[in-house]
């Protein structure tokens, strides 16, 4: 009874709370202490907030600092200690405030940066000088530049960029260079010299200087700052190693103006750095890199077998890896072509052995039963095809082999047990995500180790608050199969994570009017955005369905019957529209095709008319293939089944 009244108090007051009514909050929150639950810090927390909120400061004051101080371990613990400051700043005593901040500071590195500029502020009130010049270091090694700090920080951000050791100036480059700004982090990296930095982060800042360079398109200082990098044995040597082999690698390829034949003299020169790479004790990840570079080697020269080899090893140091695959299958692919049936059959079956994941396996498994089919030999063909066929929801392989065996039989496949059953480690997370307390159940859950109950607590967290993308990346963690062809075991309410919908169902109402099928519609929103209507590519496709500025521009006047302003891009709706309308007229100008359609909205519609040219006359499955860009044959067997699952959940 105690557990089940804090449950039903909680409730109650957050609902109180939500509608402005602190009164009731107030008598909810006095009757049910939560400790039955262990969520009396979060109950405390809610009773410094009712309290405010009926304007009883004095009291807030003290169940902030109870929610504070508690010596129980909980996530919120920053939160209460922000409003712990804020409750003593209303009552006058900044310099308290600033210290309760300097504290939430030390907590984690992003709860420094969160509170820096409250904390300069009321360190300044306070005449602490000393604590302000703290946080607005924190500021700054967080990569604030003093245009983004506040007005009152700036002149301190200012001076504390100035008072930089080279140490620090050397950290922050490199984590600017390698975050993604790589022209603050060169500028940054460039005003020391290497000497200046401590031994031990010297080839990591080179390191990262010269791929900043390489991003920049300056190849040649990249060159040259990693030829600096010293032979130590460090983890930053082993990737200079690779990267100063992918520069001898691209001078060679300079001198002899094309791709390398078998025999080729300068070749031997070209893989020796990599096989050295290609063992330990080179880290894992070079491994990995350098036995890609040697497939790819061994694919360019046509020698499947010694590729093969190379991949053998990658996937045995890095079991699922699928670096490398492309190469080989291209290979095989082109004895398919080729009409070498047996060749191109023991290349895929050779292919099947090493690369183990759903998708892959799949796509072997089918090209075998091709092949097997061409030889003459459909009778072993057959059990192929009906493996494929039962696929659910259906991949492309799935509708491929269908046509071949129309008679096929779809068997429910035996469902994965669910892992997310309570246990003691969960309870905490399980209480608050049982109060629809999500944004706390999601901190909660990611302070707990790595385990599947973990990843679908916090996919359902995630899910709650319309973060979908890392929702469905958490439930993916949990269920591999999730997004392949066996996704039908994982038990219908946890692939629903994977495969959010719209409110309203306008996509559906979209995809009517324009005559599209809505699970392709929300297949294709789900592979191009995660139904994030803010979703920006780097390739500046904007919105739901990622349209190009251009393209929806082109669509405004006839589809809108308005002109166009970019600001419909962000506007779910009309993006939808847009977007549905793009996808028509890729379906009439292919032939309602939805393989053509897709393969045109992802890798243009020029190309895709090119491919059908090029490959006139031969069957849907081998044209499929032949689409030189393995980008776009992943986009439309990914909006293919996620269309399936689409149809499957949301009838």
């Amino acid at each position: 009874m105690p557990a089940w009244s804090a449950r039903v108090g909680l409730l109650l007051a957050a609902e109180a709370l939500h509608r402005g009514d602190f009164p009731s909050a107030l008598r909810e929150l006095d009757a049910a202490p939560a400790a039955a639950i262990g969520l009396e810090p979060y109950r405390q927390i809610l009773f410094a907030r009712a309290l405010e909120g009926a304007g009883r400061l004095p009291d807030a004051l003290a169940a902030w600092r109870a929610a504070w101080e508690t010596e129980e371990a909980y996530a919120s613990r920053s939160a209460a200690g922000r409003g712990f400051a804020q409750a003593l700043a209303r009552q006058g005593a900044a310099g308290d405030a600033a210290a309760v901040l300097g504290r939430v500071a030390a907590l984690t590195a992003a709860d420094a940066v969160t509170v820096a500029p409250d904390r300069i502020r009321l360190s300044l009130a306070a005449g602490d000088r000393p604590s302000a010049v703290s946080a607005a270091r924190d500021l700054v090694l967080a990569g604030v530049e003093p245009p983004a700090a506040p007005a009152f920080a700036r002149a301190l951000v200012k001076d504390q960029i100035a008072a930089l050791s080279p140490a620090d100036r050397g950290r922050l480059g490199r984590s600017l260079a390698t975050g993604g700004s790589a022209a603050r982090g060169i500028h940054l990296l460039r005003q020391d010299a290497p000497s200046a930095w401590p031994a031990e982060d010297r080839g990591a800042n080179l390191l990262a200087l010269s791929r900043a360079l390489l991003h920049e398109s300056d190849a040649r200082g990249a060159e040259a700052v990693a030829a600096a990098i010293a032979e130590d044995g460090t983890p930053a040597d082993f990737d200079a190693r690779l990267l100063r082999a992918d520069f001898e690698l691209t001078a060679v390829r300079r001198r002899r103006s094309g791709a390398f034949t078998d025999g080729d003299p300068l070749l031997p020169a070209a893989r020796k750095p990599f096989l050295a790479l290609s063992a330990p004790p080179a880290p894992l990840s070079v491994r990995i890199g350098a036995r890609e570079r040697l497939i790819r080697l061994a694919a360019e020269i046509g020698r499947f077998d010694e590729g093969l080899e190379q991949a053998r090893g990658l996937t045995a140091d890095s079991p699922g890896s699928t670096v490398g695959f492309e190469p080989l299958w291209k290979l095989a692919w082109d004895r398919y072509r080729g009409a070498d049936f047996r060749a191109a059959r023991q290349h895929f079956e050779s292919l099947a052995a090493v690369y183990r994941d759903v998708p892959r396996g799949r796509r072997l498994v089918y090209w075998r039963a091709r092949c097997l089919a061409r030889e003459g030999r459909g009778a072993e063909a057959v059990p192929l095809f009906e493996s494929l066929a039962t696929g659910e929801p259906p991949d492309v392989y799935a509708l491929f082999a269908r046509r071949r065996v129309p008679d096929y039989r779809l068997r429910r496949p035996v469902a994965l047990a669910d892992p997310s059953r309570e246990t003691a480690a969960f309870r905490r997370t399980d209480e608050l995500l049982r109060l629809r307390f999500f944004e706390e159940a999601a901190a909660e859950a990611r302070l707990l180790p790595a385990t599947r109950g973990r990843d679908l607590r916090i996919a359902e967290a995630d899910f709650a608050l319309g973060r979908f993308a890392p929702a469905a990346a958490a439930v993916k963690r949990a269920f591999p199969e999730i997004g392949t062809a066996e996704e039908a075991k994982v038990p219908d309410g946890w692939r629903r994570f994977y495969y959010p919908i719209e409110v309203g169902g306008f996509l559906a109402s979209e995809a009517r009017q324009f005559r599209l099928d809505p699970a392709i519609l929300r297949g294709l929103v789900r592979q191009e955005s995660v139904f994030d209507p803010a979703a920006r590519s780097r390739a500046g496709a904007l919105g739901l369905t990622q349209l190009m500025p251009e393209t929806a521009k082109s669509l405004a006047k006839s589809v809108l019957r308005v002109r166009y302003r970019r600001a419909f891009l962000y506007d779910p709706s009309v993006n939808a529209r847009l977007g549905a309308a793009y996808l028509r007229g890729l379906f009439d100008r292919f032939s309602n095709n939805p393989l053509w359609a897709l393969a045109a909205y992802n890798g243009g519609p020029t190309r895709m008319a090119r491919v059908l040219r090029e490959n006139a006359g031969l069957p849907d499955d081998e044209v499929f293939e032949s689409h030189p860009a393995f980008e776009t044959r992943d986009y439309v067997r990914r909006v293919m089944l996620f269309s399936g699952s689409y149809r499957e959940l949301y009838p």
